[in-house]
């Protein structure tokens, strides 16, 4: 029996049909799949920014919190500074000891206090996390002072970085047996090179020809802008530009605190001051029972010639001031949700950086033959405490350099 001819037209259509309804429900499946795809993404995208957004504003937090530590401590100093004498020292912890939130509870309180810190953390709104720390900016060796109108700077600069150099070759075979025979004091003078406006270069000749491979406007005779900028400088290598980037800065205060020093840096200050000197600094300082903090340049000298030390001529020339800290680098980090954001900060007492230069080069000026000498308070750079009188500058800190990532 043969199937009628509309029967089997109607079968037909009921498989296009059957056909037409899966492809629909695929497109609208796909169509929901995409759509939800890329709301997902969009939600994702808008959490991870509100949670850098929350990062960041905590790490701003931490800046805003070590400036008015700062504050703090400059204003403690310019009021009791005179009156503490030699323990004026502990008047640093206001901005030296390190600060986190949420608040670390330590281990030695008792149950009903870390209720009352937890309790006091439960009441805040900030849900995000900081730390942050504040260094001591000043001490480390200003790379402007190469140029310095002071001859005494320059020198003690060039003196000091040379003595990271040797320091390095004697205490890492390695590192001898690659660059023994590297001329080092080209490097540094290719470094003053940089930043000098003189045509002729310090090694000789002229300088525009080290910078062939440079744009036209290289060298730029200008101080450097950021420490990185100092790979750029011809003969630089990475291996020396990390010996170098812990110890230097572009925001020194023409002088160094050996109260605050680190131990690499007052290796340079002389090539006599071994690991071991160095080591017994830093514990004279920091013990009050062993004489605590450095008061003056005598004091100092001394205490490294008693451990056997035979300073360089030019040791005595190098500028050392013993007084408050005037130049800080803050760095504070902000986290939230995994994300996290850095800041760094750093402080500048102009003023001071700019009396301490001036009395180097007044008192250059004095010595020179048929000068009329002006009488000078010592040798020592200008005491910060003689200045203690002065009101502070109204506001906040000064910041010379902020740096976000």
């Amino acid at each position: 029996m043969q199937t009628p001819q509309g029967l089997r037209i109607l079968k037909n259509n009921r498989g296009m049909a059957l056909i037409m309804a899966i492809t629909c429900v695929l497109l609208i499946s796909w169509i929901a799949m995409e759509v939800s795809y890329d709301s997902l993404v969009e939600y994702n995208v808008n959490v991870n920014s509100l949670n850098r957004l929350k990062a960041y504003y905590a790490a701003r937090a931490g800046v805003d919190l070590s400036l008015l530590r700062i504050k703090t401590y400059q204003q403690a100093q310019s009021q009791f500074g005179k009156q503490l004498g030699g323990q004026a020292e502990m008047l640093d912890q206001i901005w030296k000891f390190p600060f986190a939130w949420p608040v670390p509870i330590p281990d030695g309180l008792s149950a009903v206090d870390k209720d009352s810190i937890q309790s006091t953390l439960k009441d805040s709104f900030m849900d995000a996390s900081y730390v942050v720390t504040i260094e001591d900016e000043g001490s480390k060796i200003d790379l402007g002072d190469l140029v310095s109108p002071s001859k005494v700077l320059q020198e003690t600069t060039k003196h000091r970085l040379l003595e990271i150099f040797q320091n390095k070759l004697k205490n890492d075979e390695d590192f001898q047996r690659k660059y023994g025979n590297y001329r080092f004091e080209e490097l540094i003078n290719a470094i003053t090179d940089w930043q000098s406006k003189s045509r002729t270069s310090a090694n000789g000749g002229d300088k525009r020809s080290n910078y062939r491979d440079y744009p036209e406007d290289y060298p730029p005779n200008r101080g450097f802008r950021t420490i990185q900028e100092l790979r750029l400088v011809p003969g630089m290598s990475e291996d020396f530009y990390e010996i170098l980037e812990p110890a230097i800065t572009i925001y020194g205060m023409k002088a160094i605190n050996p109260n605050q020093a680190t131990k690499e840096i007052l290796k340079s200050l002389d090539a006599e001051i071994t690991d071991e000197i160095a080591d017994a600094i830093i514990k004279r300082r920091e013990d009050p029972a062993q004489g605590g903090s450095f008061k003056n340049k005598e004091d100092f000298w001394g205490f490294i010639t008693s451990k056997g030390a035979r300073l360089g001529e030019k040791t005595e020339q190098i500028p050392l001031v013993f007084d408050k800290v005037m130049n800080f680098r803050i760095k504070s980090t902000g986290e939230y949700a995994g994300v996290s954001r850095e800041i760094t900060a750093v402080v500048m007492d102009l003023q001071n950086v700019a009396n301490t230069v001036k009395t180097y080069v007044d008192k250059e000026k004095a010595s020179q033959p048929g000068a009329n000498p002006t009488p000078t308070p010592n040798n020592n750079p200008p005491n910060p405490a003689q200045s203690q009188s002065a009101p502070l500058p109204k506001g906040p800190p000064r910041i010379v350099y902020w740096g976000e990532r």
